[in-house]
């Protein structure tokens, strides 16, 4: 998780970049990732808060993702843009849209921090896990 965010992070500096073909890189390292994400966000919820209430969280996890997508895209990304095009009806070029994606990308570093405090959090209680898995298994 902690790589996959860091990724996301380096895909939004890419498409801020401008160089030609940044928004195709960009956006496939970026897209990859995000699915990424998606395929190991019930195992990462199953694995911190247990199989009973899996349905609920997980839910709950997945409404995060428009709320998220709403406060950075239409918010931030349409202000800094309607910022930028001042008086013109459009702007172009990659000027309208770096300082959104430079945004975009530190909000991912800094869920990769978070995801790395997380790991840090819980590598004693899984240590613990697979002791106990080990144990059980010499056992039998």
């Amino acid at each position: 998780m902690i790589l996959t965010l860091a990724t996301i992070a380096s895909g939004h500096l890419v498409i801020a970049s401008g160089f030609p073909g940044n928004l195709c890189l960009g956006s496939v390292l970026v897209g990859v990732c995000y699915g990424s994400q998606w395929s190991l966000m019930p195992t990462i919820t199953s694995e911190i808060f247990g199989m009973l209430h899996l349905g609920t969280i997980f839910n709950t996890i997945d409404v995060a993702s428009p709320i998220g997508f709403y406060i950075m895209y239409v918010r931030v990304a349409v202000y800094i843009y309607d910022k930028k095009a001042s008086g013109q009806r459009t702007c172009y070029g990659t000027h309208c849209f770096i300082l959104s994606y430079c945004i975009f990308a530190v909000v991912s570093l800094f869920s990769s921090l978070v995801a790395l405090i997380l790991f840090f959090r819980t590598k004693r209680f899984y240590t613990m896990v697979l002791l106990t898995r080990i144990q059980h298994s010499s056992r039998g």
